[in-house]
C-alpha cells in the first residue's frame, strides 16, 4: 500500500478475518476504529507493519478478538490493559523487540496458542518460552506463560500488599507519634496550668494570712490599750461625788419642792407658822446652796478634764438644774408673801363679819 492512500477496512474482511498484513500501517495510521466497527471480523492478521506501539484505543476496542497476529512490527512494548484482550485464543508475536510482557497478561485465561520466537525477553526469560518450533510446543509456550504471569502478579500482589502493609504501619506509627507529642503537649499544659493554680492558691493563702496576721494584731492593741481606758474611766469616777452626796441633794430638791405646794395648798396653814416657816426655808435654801455648788462645780470641773466631748451638753443640764433652784425659792418666797397678803384680807373680812 503506497503511503496515504486510506484502507477500506471491509475490503480486506474474508469470512470472520481481517487481513491487513503488509500495508506498511504505523501506530498513527492503524484504522482501530474501522476495525472495531466491524464486529464480524473476529481475527486480525497485522503481520510485517511497521506498528511499534499499539495506540491508546486499540485494546478497549478490539475485546471481540479471538486471533491476533502482531508478528514482524518491530513492536518494543504492549500496553499495560493487554490482558482485558480476554477472548483471545490465539496470539503470535513472532519477531518483536519485546524485552518484557506486561503482568495483566495473566488475564489471557482463554489462551491456547503463543509464540514469542525472535524477542530479546528477559521477562519472563527463555526457558519459560521455549522454541515454539511448532504447533504444540507453542501451546506450551501460552501455557506456561500464563502460569508464569500468574505467579508472579500474585507476588506482585504480595509485595504490593506487604508495602501497603508497611505504609499503613509507617502511618499507624506516625499517628501513634503524632497523639504520643499530642499528649506530651497536653500534659505539659496541664502541668503549667496546674502550677498556675498553685501559685494562684498559694498567693490567695499568703493574702489570707497577711490578713488574718493584721487582724490579729489589731486586736492585741485593742486589748493592750483597753486596760488603760478602764484604769482612767475607773480614775473619773472615783474623783466625782459619791452617791450619797448625790441622794442628799435629790432629796433637798424633793423637800423645796414640798413646801412650795404646801405653801400654794394651804395659806392658813403658812400664816400660822410663817414666822418658823420662813427661818426654815432660808436656812434650807442657804443649805442646799451650801451642797449644792460645791458638787456643781466639782462635777463641772471633772466634766472639762475628763469628759469634753459632752461638756456642753452637761453644762447645759447644771445651768438648768441652777435655774431650776431659783425658781423653786423665788416661789417659797412669793409664797409666803402671796399667803401673808390673803391671810390678811380674810382675817379683815372674818372682823367685820362678827361685827
Amino acid at each position: 500500500m503506497s503511503k496515504g492512500k486510506k484502507i477500506v477496512v471491509k475490503d480486506y474482511l474474508e469470512g470472520d478475518e481481517f487481513d491487513l498484513s503488509l500495508q506498511g500501517l504505523t501506530n498513527s495510521t492503524l484504522p482501530v476504529k474501522e476495525i472495531a466497527a466491524i464486529k464480524k471480523g473476529k481475527k486480525l492478521d497485522l503481520s510485517k507493519n511497521q506498528i511499534s506501539i499499539l495506540p491508546d484505543n486499540f485494546v478497549w476496542s478490539m475485546g471481540h478478538l479471538v486471533k491476533l497476529d502482531l508478528s514482524a512490527n518491530g513492536l518494543s512494548e504492549l500496553p499495560d490493559n493487554f490482558g482485558n484482550l480476554s477472548l483471545l485464543q490465539h496470539l503470535d508475536l513472532f519477531n518483536n523487540k519485546l524485552s518484557s510482557l506486561p503482568v495483566g497478561f495473566y488475564k489471557l485465561k482463554l489462551l491456547k496458542w503463543l509464540d514469542l520466537k525472535e524477542n530479546p525477553l528477559e521477562y519472563p526469560g527463555q526457558e519459560i518460552v521455549g522454541l515454539c518450533r511448532n504447533d504444540n510446543e507453542c501451546k506450551t509456550c501460552a501455557l506456561q506463560v500464563l502460569d508464569f504471569m500468574k505467579k508472579e502478579n500474585a507476588d506482585q500482589e504480595k509485595k504490593r500488599q506487604k508495602e501497603l502493609e508497611v505504609k499503613r504501619a509507617k502511618k499507624a506509627a506516625l499517628k501513634k507519634e503524632l497523639e504520643r507529642l499530642e499528649e506530651l503537649e497536653n500534659q505539659e499544659k496541664r502541668r503549667i496550668k496546674q502550677e498556675e493554680k498553685a501559685k494562684e492558691k498559694a498567693k490567695r493563702r499568703a493574702e489570707f494570712e497577711k490578713k488574718k496576721s493584721e487582724e490579729q494584731k489589731e486586736e492585741s492593741s485593742q486589748k493592750s490599750t483597753s486596760p488603760s481606758k478602764t484604769t482612767t474611766d475607773q480614775k473619773s469616777s472615783s474623783s466625782l461625788p459619791d452617791l450619797k452626796s448625790v441622794s442628799l441633794v435629790a432629796a433637798l430638791v424633793l423637800l423645796i419642792v414640798a413646801v412650795s405646794l404646801a405653801v400654794i395648798l394651804k395659806p392658813d396653814f403658812v400664816n400660822q407658822q410663817y414666822a418658823g416657816l420662813k427661818v426654815v426655808t432660808s436656812d434650807v435654801l442657804s443649805r442646799v446652796g451650801d451642797v449644792m455648788n460645791p458638787f456643781l462645780t466639782s462635777f463641772n470641773s471633772h466634766l472639762q478634764t475628763h469628759a469634753p466631748n459632752i461638756q456642753k451638753s452637761i453644762q447645759s443640764t447644771v445651768e438648768l438644774l441652777q435655774e431650776m433652784l431659783v425658781i423653786c425659792g423665788d416661789t417659797i418666797k412669793l409664797g409666803y408673801d402671796l399667803a401673808v397678803q390673803e391671810f390678811k384680807v380674810f382675817s379683815t373680812y372674818v372682823q367685820k363679819a362678827s361685827f
